[in-house]
């Protein structure tokens, strides 16, 4: 019986707004169901085995990421950690016109493997032309616009930069 005790305290001390997760394309969506939107809040796909230091699978992707026609910027590398940070932006169509889908890739790397992780994944909603003064508005499961483009459109992005890698 005191096993009941603790195990009705866990329920009761666990909170509302707990994170979900579902699948989209083989990566495993990250959902924040704390309101009735569901953003997500982190997407994740297969970690890679290749040969090589981080320090070098870091280069590689920091290398991949630099052309232009990844469709992303690195903002920062910290090689000796295996990691790399960089925010993507690529356009999509969604059922009624072209949108533009911002998101964070992290790339972290380690002795013969690397995964990459997107994040702070938005829908532009206004801009004045200026790319300081664009406004994203989180991607969310249930939101206004179609949500599977704007994330078919990111994971894109990784897609090649893992393309890229290997290549």
């Amino acid at each position: 019986m005191p096993y009941r005790s603790l195990l009705l305290a866990a329920l009761f001390t666990v909170p509302s707004g707990m994170a979900a997760e579902t699948t989209f394309q083989g990566h495993a969506v990250e959902l924040d169901d704390a309101s009735a939107m569901r953003q997500v809040v982190r997407v994740t796909g297969t970690r890679y085995a290749i040969p090589g230091s981080p320090e070098q699978i870091v280069a590689r992707a920091q290398m991949c990421l630099s052309r232009k026609e990844s469709m992303a910027g690195v903002v920062s590398v910290d090689a000796d950690a295996g990691r790399l940070t960089a925010v993507s932006r690529v356009e999509y169509r969604d059922e009624l016109a072209p949108r533009l889908a911002r998101g964070w890739i992290t790339v972290e790397a380690g002795e013969g493997f690397f995964s990459i992780a997107l994040s702070r994944i938005g829908i532009l909603q206004a801009s004045t032309g200026e790319t300081a003064d664009e406004v994203f508005s989180p991607l969310a499961l249930g939101g206004k616009h179609a949500w599977e483009p704007a994330l078919a459109a990111v994971i894109a992005v990784e897609q090649a930069l893992v393309n890229c890698v290997f290549g």
